[in-house]
């Protein structure tokens, strides 16, 4: 036998009580000399024997109460007995519910599979039993009332998130721990996906010592699927999202599967809409991926939502994917010319205007992108939050006032692009630009840095503004000038053939800044004349204008942070699955932070496109999460896995038409808190009982 309330067993010295009290209240006799009491020392005689038997009953019966007492709260458990009423545990039930577990099994799901394990557990547990239902991502109380628990199960939402095992473990057993019963159970049901276990040796070690002091329960549900296709990338192209004008998206689609795939149509919806026919991808061998590209029409300025999907298949949540694209009708941009000259020719935003806007004068008014050149005279007199992006082309020096307003419109989200040339002074940008506001990515250093031999320019591995390398190549950079990494986080967007820095990228804020090494007119270089100068800029365009949107796209279970009007701060908003009708709104409220409102929300658990309805705003916000590329896979628990964790943990397999039978066949040990409750009544009655018999007159 042991004891949940050890602490308790002090209440046995309260034994001494009816002792005392026996003692302080035995029977005393003074001698009184009285004539007629002869008469009755033979009736005392003959009486006493039996007081003296009557009151050790009585202080007996009382001892055993206070006794009985003291063990019914230390709540005392006895192994080898079962069915005892009023025997429970403290159980914790994890059911997985990561994207993997919304794979197809049979008529229903992995996760339905889950939810009919969990139910059955539950319905094993003894009465009264205080259990707590959790899905991987959210922890929940325990409760004693398993008709809510059985709710709880139903309530459990598919995701389309990776699940970090782990972590829900380490939530379900600390739960646990303040638990008091006479066993303690967690349940992990789940599908084995083979992501989830990654660390398989440290899940394995936890669940060893967990097992330790819990007995732990491992439920595997659902079978491996055949195969999978799904969309692993879609990416809209670095470029500008202009109204009426084809826009490319590329998209990688991915085999998971064993067989190849033949004709997979992938197709393309905006607003919900079909657009064009579907790219086929002819052949797609198994555990590869191939590339399509698809070209959007944005009908009108705003968001809109762009959506590629492939046919459906057993494993669905990756089968389409949603971003959120803003149409622009028209995009300004601020040329500041650092060397102005008479002939427009040789000013250094003459190649720049013209690869901004590379049509006739007459196509220039219906052109989404409107050049506006300035001289650095006239700065002061320009409002920097008109324009979407600004570009200094060999500027010579930075005043501090004019520091001051750049910092503040490009953290605001504007685009900030540097062009450098035989004007521009290092030390003044470094110091204001990058000590004073760190805006900088990178540092100039003092002087020039003249090639021994022309360089050509190269992308970097992970080409972020998707240009051509072989265009890239043609042009020829006679002189540059030398940067060092800042002190802020910085990518390297370009490189010259000698490794050394091209063009290095930034954020700052909500903006984004580029620096480019070398001259935006001919003077450094020939890359103004060669054909890949027009999507270059356009790039660095449609890359700053994007980077402002960047926040509405997510990944499922992330946190949305996008910023909004200052005025909006302190606003509700509703937010909805633009996806599922039937999806309850949510509420959330609008954040103030300097300079702007904050719309967060944290629950976008689900892949695809939400909307948030602000009060007093006309205009809805479109967002957009996108399903856990780790989940695609299709790689389970291998029966090697289960057998190493079977030696530890108690592994059930779960499958349609499955009996709990296995679920508390282990249990033991049972409290005995009601038979020691129906004594201590009894006793209690006696005592009364007895006590009111032997006080009767005699």
């Amino acid at each position: 036998m042991s004891f949940l309330n050890t602490a308790m067993l002090w209440g046995l010295a309260a034994l001494a009580v009816p002792i005392v009290i026996h003692l302080l209240n035995r029977r005393r006799f003074r001698r009184v000399r009285w004539a007629a009491m002869r008469f009755l020392k033979m009736s005392v005689e003959q009486n006493q024997r039996r007081m003296k038997l009557e009151d050790w009953i009585l202080l007996l019966l009382r001892c055993a109460l206070v006794a009985l007492l003291a063990l019914l709260v230390a709540r005392p458990v006895m192994e080898g007995i079962a069915g005892v009423p009023g025997s429970r545990v403290a159980a914790a039930i994890l059911i997985d519910n990561s994207a993997s577990m919304g794979s197809r099994e049979g008529q229903g799901s992995r996760l339905e599979l889950a939810r009919e394990a969990a139910r059955a557990i539950v319905d094993g547990l003894p009465q009264g039993s205080p259990v707590a239902v959790s899905g991987a991502f959210r922890p929940e109380e325990a409760t004693a009332d398993h008709d809510l628990a059985l709710a709880r199960i139903g309530e459990v939402p598919q995701t389309d998130r990776h699940a970090d095992l782990l972590i829900a473990l380490e939530e379900a057993a600390r739960g646990l721990e303040g638990q008091s019963a006479s066993e303690k159970e967690l349940y992990l049901v789940t599908d084995g996906h083979a992501e989830e276990w990654g660390s398989f040796p440290v899940l394995e070690a936890r669940l060893r010592e967990l097992a330790a002091g819990i007995k732990v329960h491992l439920v595997m549900v659902g079978t491996a699927a055949p195969a999978n296709l799904g969309i692993s990338r879609l990416a809209p192209a670095a470029t500008l999202a202009a109204v009426d004008q084809p826009f490319r998206i590329d998209v990688d689609v991915t085999n998971y599967g064993e067989s190849p795939a033949l004709s997979v149509p992938v197709r393309l919806r905006v607003d919900g809409q079909p657009m064009g026919d579907p790219w086929i991808i002819d052949q797609l061998n198994a555990g590869s991926s191939e590339s399509a590209t698809l070209y959007a029409t944005l009908p009108s300025a705003g968001f809109h939502r762009v959506t590629v999907a492939l046919e459906a298949d057993g494993v669905p949540f990756d089968d389409e994917r949603t971003v959120i694209i803003r149409g622009m009708n028209e995009v300004r941009v601020l040329l500041v010319d650092g060397d102005p000259r008479a002939e427009d020719r040789e000013s250094e935003t003459f190649f720049l205007r013209h690869a901004l806007a590379p049509v006739s004068e007459g196509m220039r008014g219906s052109y989404p992108v409107k050049p506006s050149i300035v001289k650095v005279s006239d700065l002061a007199g320009e409002a920097l939050d008109g324009y979407h992006a600004l570009v200094l082309a060999n500027v010579a020096d930075i005043s501090l006032a004019f520091a001051d307003r750049l910092a503040t419109y490009v953290e605001a989200g504007g685009g900030l692009v540097i062009f450098p040339g035989g004007n521009l002074r290092p030390e003044s940008y470094n110091t204001l630009l990058g000590g004073r506001h760190a805006l900088l990515p990178v540092s100039f250093t003092a002087g020039d840095a003249p090639a021994s031999r022309p360089r050509s320019v190269v992308p970097t591995e992970t080409n972020p503004l998707d240009l051509d390398g072989d265009l890239l190549s043609g042009a020829k950079f006679r002189q540059v000038l030398a940067v060092e990494p800042g002190n802020q986080d910085h990518r390297l967007a370009l490189r010259y053939d000698d490794g050394s820095p091209a063009l290095v990228e930034g954020d700052f804020g909500l903006g984004k800044v580029f620096v480019f090494t070398s001259t935006a007119d001919l003077a450094w270089n020939d890359f103004a004349i060669r054909p890949a100068f027009v999507p270059f800029v356009n790039r660095l365009l449609g890359g700053i204008l994007q980077n402002r949107w960047r926040s509405l796209n997510v990944e499922a279970g992330a946190n949305l942070r996008h910023r909004l009007d200052a005025a909006l701060a302190g606003r509700e908003a509703t937010v909805f699955e633009v996806g599922d009708p039937e999806a309850l709104g949510q509420l959330t409220r609008l954040s103030g932070v300097p300079g702007s409102s904050l719309l967060e929300f944290d629950q976008c658990h689900r892949g695809g496109a939400y909307q948030a309805t602000i009060d007093g705003w006309p205009h809805p916000v479109l967002f957009a999460a996108q399903p856990s590329v780790r989940e695609s896979s299709l790689g389970l628990l291998g029966a090697e896995q289960l057998d190493r964790l079977g030696e530890s943990v108690s592994v059930v397999g779960w499958t349609p038409g499955s009996s709990a039978g296995d679920f508390g066949a282990h249990r033991k040990g049972s409290e005995l808190w009601w038979p020691i409750l129906m004594i201590v009544v009894g006793l209690a009655a006696i005592e009364i009982a007895l006590a009111q018999w032997f006080s009767r007159p005699k």
